[in-house]
């Protein structure tokens, strides 16, 4: 469900410097678990990380994931974990 949100609120004109990355859980458990350790997070599905010159600067998860929350913080520079 929140993917499907995302997905159909997504405009890459409000965004265009972000590149969105889909990562299947199932097939990809591995790399999941090296994400949440290279960037600090607590694993969580579904769950959105937004990395900002190799850090995590914004992390939500399940029901916090918000389009126009995303793109706040991307557009205001206003990056907090």
């Amino acid at each position: 469900m929140s993917l499907d949100r995302l997905e159909r609120n997504w405009n890459e004109k409000d965004l265009p410097s972000v590149k969105p990355y889909f990562l299947d859980l199932l097939s990809y458990r591995d790399i999941s678990n090296q994400i949440a350790d290279t960037f600090g997070v607590q694993h969580e599905s579904p769950q959105v990380i937004l990395v900002v010159n190799g850090k995590s600067v914004l992390d939500l998860s399940h029901f916090e994931i918000d389009y126009d929350q995303i793109r706040r913080a991307v557009q205001t520079g206003n990056l907090v974990k």
